[in-house]
């Protein structure tokens, strides 16, 4: 298929494309690192308590540190992600994604509650999909606006733990003359739904396709989450082939590029 005509980004579109980069690292982050039974916490503050921007980022960054100390006292290992949002109202609120630790007499959401002492914490847990998408659009969308309208001194779109696992990203690039339209998963894989697009770069002018696979069978907590990688689809004509299976905890990313007579 020849390529088409290449096009030139603007700054609207360069901004979009670097809000999307955001939203599909935060959500891998996100997959490897919780899962069902870890914490969504949204920190509220009561009206006299609300902090101003220059004064949010202390508050939040003291609650941490005082949230990893509890942890670390109890022998605890601490993972969160936060961001911080403004409402409406102007009401200065985070929203915390925290794994989930308890014991015999303390736990996550009991820490929590007596640490945060500005307002009321409200807990939702994590759900089983194993796909947090929706949850990384919106932290990385709402705090963009919050930093465009300069409503924070912030200039990150969330703050993590360092001992996270960060996803292994690989490259390949795959010349071929055609792929499936509707790829088959390898024999204990599913395909994620809602994941799969095929289309056109309109800035380089190449077919593109994208998806994700989830390993299959998994009862540990976590497990789907962990084990999510892009994946090559099978080349059809002459070499055809498919290509293994990643090292579970790799995050593959794979660029399929169809070659025009006469490329070199």
């Amino acid at each position: 298929m020849p390529r088409e005509k290449r096009h030139k980004k603007t700054p609207e579109e360069m901004a979009k494309q670097n809000l999307w980069r955001k939203q599909r690292d935060l959500r891998r982050l996100i997959e490897l690192n919780f899962g069902p039974g870890d914490w969504h916490v949204v920190l509220t503050c009561r009206k006299e308590e609300r902090p101003s921007k220059e004064e949010a980022p202390k508050v939040i960054r003291d609650f941490w540190g005082n949230l990893r100390a509890a942890y670390k006292r109890r022998g605890w290992e601490l993972k969160t992600i936060i961001t911080c949002e403004t409402g409406e109202r102007g009401a200065v609120h985070w929203h915390m994604i925290v794994n989930d630790m308890h014991d015999g007499k303390d736990s996550t959401a009991s820490l929590i509650r007596k640490l945060w002492a500005r307002g009321r914490p409200y807990f939702s847990p994590m759900d089983e999909s194993g796909d947090y998408k929706t949850l990384a659009e919106y932290i990385v969308k709402e705090t963009a606006d919050r930093i465009k309208k300069e409503e924070t001194v912030e200039k990150l779109s969330y703050m993590c733990s360092r001992n996270l696992v960060r996803p292994a990203v690989d490259k390949e690039k795959v010349e071929a003359k055609s792929w499936r339209k509707e790829p088959k998963p390898p024999e204990g894989w599913e395909l994620v739904k809602g994941t799969l697009v095929n289309g056109l770069n309109k800035f380089n002018g190449l077919p593109y396709q994208y998806y994700t696979l989830r390993r299959l069978g998994k009862e540990e907590k976590n497990a789907d989450s962990r084990n999510l990688h892009r994946h090559k689809p099978k080349r059809t004509g002459k070499g055809s082939r498919k290509s293994n299976v990643p090292d579970a905890d790799k995050v593959k990313k794979r660029s399929r590029q169809r070659k025009r007579p006469g490329d070199s």
